[in-house]
């Protein structure tokens, strides 16, 4: 039997002692923007350099290194733009 989705109404809101105590903050307030930083970049040049490397692996037919290598120039091309972005960017 399916439920009636008008029986109860959903309670989203916040419970008054909860606004009281505890005012609008955002994440930016606390110095987080959603950047994962130096990590990220890092992280991003190592998945770059295995993909190069997945290329020596035996395949059975070569339909997979097409996609790896394709993958691995996008990659670079987002490493190397956001290189760029950073060493012009107006907040140095």
């Amino acid at each position: 039997m399916a439920l009636n989705p008008h029986s109860e109404q959903p309670d989203l809101s916040l419970p008054e002692d909860y606004k009281a105590d505890h005012p609008s903050e955002h994440p930016t307030d606390w110095g987080w923007h959603g950047e994962w930083g130096r990590a990220a970049r890092i992280g991003g040049w190592v998945v770059a350099i295995i993909l190069l490397l997945m290329i020596t692996a035996t395949h059975y037919n070569h339909s997979g290194t097409g996609w790896l290598v394709g993958f691995t120039a996008a990659l670079f091309v987002i490493l190397i733009w956001d290189v760029q972005r950073r060493r012009h960017s107006w907040r140095k």
